[in-house]
């Protein structure tokens, strides 16, 4: 059974023809190299593995294109963790991502290097605003 019938197999084609677009491919690059491992003494594998062997291939090809990041990488770009990438996702200045799949958003290496030159980071926690919070007074001491 080809696994373009299951529900994965069809996660895994979508998700492999959007990283092709991502990288600057066409989802007929990839399509047609897929054909041609497919050719090539691969017949029996499934028609997702051999679009994920052609986008490697494709990599391999054109190292250049890889410049893709997940959150991971990002974080490790902007000195931040995976969550914190996420939560700045939201922010309207943040790059939005190339590429959308099931195991999360890829941007642009140097999407992120931009944002990170010009975003000006506060390290800590925000101050809380002192209104409405209790101050203890203590008596001064007799000296």
């Amino acid at each position: 059974m080809d696994a373009t019938n299951t529900p994965r197999g069809r996660d895994l084609l979508i998700s492999a023809r959007a990283v092709a677009v991502a990288l600057g491919h066409t989802a007929a690059e990839v399509t047609e190299l897929a054909v041609e491992l497919g050719q090539d003494g691969r017949r029996d594998w499934q028609t997702a593995e051999l679009l994920l062997a052609a986008l490697a291939e494709l990599a391999r090809r054109d190292p250049g294109r890889r410049d893709l990041v997940g959150a991971v990488e990002a974080g490790e770009i902007l000195g931040v963790s995976r969550a914190r990438v996420h939560q700045l996702a939201e922010r309207p200045d943040f790059p939005a991502p190339l590429c959308v799949l099931a195991a999360g958003k890829l941007w642009a290496r140097a999407d992120i290097a931009a944002f990170a030159a010009r975003w000006h980071r506060r390290p800590g926690r925000p101050r809380k605003p002192a209104e409405g919070r209790a101050v203890l007074q203590l008596p001064a001491l007799p000296g």
